[in-house]
C-alpha cells in the first residue's frame, strides 16, 4: 500500500481505496474512478459542513470534471454523476490521487 493510503485513518475508507489502487495497477480505471469517487461521496456524507458555505462550493468546484460529476441532491446529500463509464489512466489516476488526498486533508 502507498504511504499516502496508510495515513488514511479509517480502516473502511483506506480498504476502498486500496482496492482502487489495485484496479488501477490491473487496468480496471472505470472501477477507480467509482470507488475514488464513493470514497470521496462518503467523507462529504460524514461531514456535511463541508458541503456548505464558500468552501464547499469550492469543493464542488474543484471536483474533477473528466468524466464524472459531483452534484448535490435535492435534500443537499453529495453525489457522483457519471457521464461515461470508461475512463483512461490519466483519468482514473486524477480522481484515485484526488480522493485519497481529500481524505488525508480532512484526517479521515
Amino acid at each position: 500500500m502507498s504511504a499516502k493510503l496508510d495515513r488514511i485513518q479509517d480502516p473502511a475508507l483506506r480498504d476502498s481505496l486500496a482496492a482502487a489502487q489495485a484496479s488501477l495497477k490491473s487496468g480496471d480505471f472505470g472501477d477507480v474512478v467509482h470507488r475514488s469517487s464513493d470514497a470521496y461521496v462518503e467523507m462529504l456524507r460524514r461531514d456535511p459542513e463541508l458541503m456548505k458555505g464558500p468552501l464547499g462550493m469550492r469543493r464542488i468546484l474543484f471536483y474533477p470534471r473528466l468524466g464524472a460529476r459531483l452534484i448535490q441532491e435535492q435534500d443537499g446529500s453529495p453525489a457522483v454523476i457519471y457521464d461515461r463509464e470508461t475512463f483512461t489512466f490519466s483519468e482514473a489516476i486524477t480522481y484515485f490521487e484526488f480522493a485519497v488526498d481529500s481524505l488525508v486533508k480532512e484526517g479521515l
